[in-house]
């Protein structure tokens, strides 16, 4: 297979788009002041500490005590905001996280479904697990660069306060630091977005594999994905060594920032104390306070590069967010009698080939309409289209006289209801399976009414759990026959106007296909069906015949009317000889 690096190159936004993600999120605004606070209150404490320090080199230990308890106490209020702040920092992170995974979850929900065609859907989830982290990083460390701002003057005016000669000095921190954090925050904003990328590719790959691994093993496939997976990790490896790297040169930094400390006071300061413009002891505060401001400095650049880095992460976030929504919430609802569907010039494909191609038909209400074709033909994609996952490139689907796009979304899908082969499960339990979907309260005797009609109380009446006995993903743990009568109980449950039946029995034996069609003729009573058909039977219970070929309608009418106007039925529509039916 060949390396797949779609989906790999950065995303990239418009700065001033960062700060929009918040919008709609409930944010813990009383948190973010306490993490403010709790680092002034900080700065003022250290502060007071410093100075005692000074002081008491200066007493030769007749020290006051008064003064030691003010010591202690500073200690204490230290120590107390300090580990506020992480408190605080912890909570309202994880609450911005919470409500921007919200957010996106919602957005992806209500996405279109040709976004997902274009994304695969697997990299959505690192962006919803993964990308939100990096909000909360981004605005606690907006908050920090303002809380370090405050601080950084208050320790500066104090410094000019002792002695201006030395505080000029220090001063070179200030443009060594942004020299320094401009090519660092630069760096680990490209790594960053790298990182990112990479991530999402990975997450994709892996997700899709192994929902998957039945296909790679019967494909004696082993040895190729395992290839693909080690170039991926390949590259992970690449970038988390950059990330590593990253940290090494910050501890590099951090210690080149702290020599520069105590190098300038004692040096400086020494010449001062000799020529008695100075004392030791002011000399000692100097140095704690200085320190802490080459620490906060040092914090700056790492602020910076953290804000790049969260811009970089953010951006998939962002993109995500402009994907385009389906129309969920606006148009008429369906308080009409049912109407014929019909199909007016209809053009539609995925991708730049057309599925179908100026399809024009009519699908009579209350009655059962087969649709039948050899595979390509666009059967499946007329489904999609009624559904509307998908709208016409061009033409139009109409209800009665009306374009199906009038209609609100929810109530247009609520009236339908579908079985398609292979119905997928959710993880769950068996019950909440059938109900899935249904948005009003099941009765017990209801469930076992539905589960008899569709076939699957009797299976699932010897489980030990019974309707409680749980689903895994996809269903893995019940036979496709079993799968398909529980989705069929699950259209039976909603209570369509309409079915659209997609190899609704593909999946059942002979004995389990007669039990269940039993019970999708009584569903199907005086009810609109759709059903892509794949068996002679099926299409003699059809009221009407659509037959398509190469995406187009090569004839409509009754069973007998199709049957009339081909000589050579079974061949041409069933593709007995020709194309399979798909």
């Amino acid at each position: 297979m060949k390396k797949n690096t779609a989906g790999y190159a950065p995303e990239k936004a418009p700065f001033q788009e960062y700060l929009r993600i918040f919008k709609g999120i409930k944010m813990p605004w009383l948190f973010i002041f306490l993490i403010f606070a709790a680092t002034i209150a900080t700065t003022y404490a250290g502060l007071g500490i410093s100075m005692f320090t000074g002081d008491m080199v200066d007493a030769q230990g007749n020290v006051p005590v008064a003064q030691l308890v003010s010591f202690a106490l500073g200690y204490a209020v230290m120590s107390a905001c300090t580990a506020g702040r992480t408190i605080f920092e912890q909570i309202a992170s994880e609450r911005i996280n919470l409500g921007l995974r919200q957010k996106l979850w919602r957005k992806i929900v209500y996405t279109k479904q040709s976004c997902y065609d274009a994304d695969g859907g697997e990299s959505l989830v690192s962006r919803v697990t993964t990308d939100c982290d990096f909000a909360s990083k981004l605005l606690t460390t907006v908050v920090s660069l303002l809380s370090l701002a405050v601080s950084m003057f208050t320790y500066l005016t104090q410094m000019y306060a002792m002695t201006v000669a030395l505080s000029h000095y220090m001063l070179l921190f200030i443009p060594l630091s942004f020299l320094i954090g401009w090519g660092f925050a630069k760096l680990k904003f490209l790594i960053a977005q790298r990182t990112q990328a990479m991530l999402a590719r990975t997450t994709a790959y892996l997700a899709e594999r192994t929902s998957n691994l039945a296909l790679i093993k019967t494909s004696n496939a082993q040895t190729q994905e395992l290839r693909q997976g080690e170039a991926n990790f390949q590259e992970q490896f690449k970038t988390q060594i950059q990330t590593g790297l990253m940290g090494a040169f910050s501890s590099a930094l951090q210690t080149l920032f702290n020599i520069v400390s105590v190098l300038i006071p004692f040096l400086v300061g020494g010449g001062l104390v000799a020529a008695g413009k100075l004392t030791a002891g002011e000399v000692v505060a100097f140095y704690m306070i200085s320190s802490t401001v080459g620490g906060s400095f040092t914090n700056v650049i790492f602020d910076v590069g953290t804000i790049r880095q969260s811009n970089g992460a953010l951006a998939r976030v962002i993109n995500a967010m402009k994907l385009p929504d389906e129309q969920n919430a606006s148009g008429s609802t369906i308080d009409e009698p049912d109407q014929d569907l019909s199909f007016v010039d209809v053009e539609f494909g995925y991708g730049e080939a057309d599925v179908l191609r100026r399809v024009s038909c009519r699908i009579p209400k209350g009655q059962v309409t087969a649709v039948i074709g050899s595979n390509g033909s666009g059967k499946s994609t007329m489904f999609k289209l009624i559904e509307r996952l998908y709208d016409p490139r061009k033409g139009s689907i109409r209800f009665g006289e009306k374009d199906v796009g009038s209609f609100d979304l929810h109530a247009w899908r609520k009236a339908f209801a579908m079985v398609a082969q292979g119905s997928p499960l959710m993880e769950g339990t068996v019950r909440e399976n059938i109900c899935y979907g249904c948005e009003r309260p099941v009765s017990e005797d209801e469930l076992i009414k539905v589960a008899k009609q569709a076939r699957v109380y009797d299976f699932v009446s010897k489980l030990p759990q019974g309707f409680s006995t749980p689903v895994t993903a996809g269903g893995a743990n019940f036979s496709g026959g079993q799968r398909q009568c529980i989705a069929i109980a699950r259209a039976m449950m909603c209570s369509p106007d309409y079915l659209l039946l997609d190899e609704a029995t593909s999946n059942l034996d002979a004995h389990s296909e007669r039990a269940v069609m039993e019970a999708l003729e009584e569903l199907m009573r005086n009810r609109t069906t759709i059903v892509i058909a794949h068996s002679l039977s099926a299409i003699r219970r059809a009221d009407h015949v659509i037959v398509l070929r190469d995406g187009q309608v090569e004839a409509s009418g009754s069973p007998k009317q199709i049957l009339e106007a081909s000589g050579n039925y079974l061949t041409k529509v069933m593709g007995r000889k020709g194309p399979q039916p798909a």
